[in-house]
């Protein structure tokens, strides 16, 4: 009989929940590759793999094409789930047959075999990963990508090692596997970021933090924490890509963002402190500690976070507030651009602005009744007293 797999958080053992996109995926994995073969028959489909027959013609897109056993072995998943034993006996031997060409087909199968039956599966694509052949090795690893989000506890090893490879293709496709499986559980990418930003090797920090991205929404505390982590990184790229989850961590978790925005806000790197503003923009100007973290940032010494701070003045403090403290920004200010922001915030506009602006705070004359206007006497015009003088 076989066994479905059971996924399993890698830190705990205990079942995870499938999503719905998860769900999605496995039903979309049952479905065989399409090509000729599907216009083969089960029985046809036996014949071939038991060598009975060496080929089979078919009719496929209104032309006739001749199949052989690689063919039957693309279209295995056609057999109905009551031959799910040997669904999978036929995979693992495909797996270890001589034939390149057999190998790849059978990977082609692979993700259906292993979610009819997951016995021994992923020990055999592990295996496939190190086959000798180059062909085979590449297909292996796609197949591993796509095997991630679906089989992470079991691969959990294999991705581990090949996310350290030497080899560069081989560390491009082990991470794209950890995004994969990130983006459906974050807590894997969790459970191998935790040990790849304590790496030496600073390519590795630096792919790590690319995942953050990933978790960094659905992570919760743990993924906080990793984020933390590569903010104070030695290595000014890896803090670069760390800091653009700021600005997404600044609407999901906004006390946790602003923490991390104190600490990023002064870093020695250019675009560090600029990711660091777009989070900053972003939080509740309400806030205290917002508004001093605004506050210090008008009197940074790089202009352009300068800049961008005195900007955000108007929307923490108005009136009398405003002007004090651009009239005190400006006494040590030097960049043109700055002194003439805080020069608009510093003017009184109700004492020193043009006729129009000063109206505005004049308070408006009080409503009259028409009755009213009726009792008082009406004004007489010079051309009306002139008749009457006459």
């Amino acid at each position: 009989m076989s066994r479905d797999y059971v996924a399993r958080d890698p830190r705990t053992g205990e079942k995870i929940k499938l999503g719905r996109k998860r769900q999605s995926m496995i039903k979309a994995a049952f479905r065989a590759p399409q090509g000729p073969w599907n216009s083969l028959l089960p029985n046809q489909i036996r014949d071939l793999l038991e060598k009975n027959v060496s080929t089979i013609e078919v009719r496929w897109m209104d032309k006739r094409v001749l199949l052989d056993r690689l063919d039957a072995i693309r279209a295995i998943t056609a057999l109905p789930r009551t031959e799910d034993e040997y669904i999978h006996s036929t995979i693992i031997n495909g797996l270890c047959s001589r034939s390149t060409q057999e190998r790849i087909a059978t990977l082609d199968v692979f993700l259906v075999g292993a979610l009819r039956d997951s016995d021994e599966m992923m020990e055999m694509l592990d295996a496939m990963i190190d086959d000798p052949d180059q062909t085979v090795r590449k297909k292996a690893r796609q197949v591993l990508i796509t095997c991630a989000p679906i089989f992470p506890s079991a691969l959990e090893e294999t991705l581990f090692r090949l996310l350290r490879s030497e080899e560069k293709h081989i560390r491009n496709d082990a991470f794209n596997a950890l995004i994969e499986a990130s983006k459906q559980w974050p807590e894997v990418g969790v459970l191998h970021l935790d040990d790849l930003i304590r790496e030496e090797n600073v390519d590795l920090r630096r792919r790590a933090a690319r995942v953050l991205k990933t978790i960094a929404q659905r992570a919760g505390a743990a993924g906080w924490d990793l984020i933390g982590w590569t903010l104070d990184d030695e290595d000014s790229e890896v803090r670069r890509i760390a800091s653009r989850t700021l600005p997404g961590l600044a609407d999901s978790a906004p006390r946790i963002a602003q923490i991390m925005i104190e600490e990023t806000l002064f870093d020695q790197d250019d675009e560090v402190r600029n990711n660091s503003l777009k989070a900053l923009a972003k939080m509740e100007k309400d806030d205290s500690r917002t508004q001093t973290l605004i506050l210090d940032g008008a009197k940074h010494k790089d202009s352009r976070i300068r800049l961008n701070c005195v900007k955000m003045l108007p929307i923490i403090m108005s009136g009398n507030n405003l002007r004090q403290t651009a009239l005190d920004l400006i006494s040590d200010e030097n960049d043109d651009e700055i002194i003439k922001h805080l020069n608009k915030m510093a003017l009184d506009i109700s004492m020193e602005g043009s006729e129009d602006e000063k109206n505005r705070f004049l308070a408006p004359l009080p409503k009259v009744e028409s009755e009213e206007l009726a009792d008082l006497p009406k004004l007489k015009s010079g051309k009306q007293k002139k008749n009457e003088e006459e």
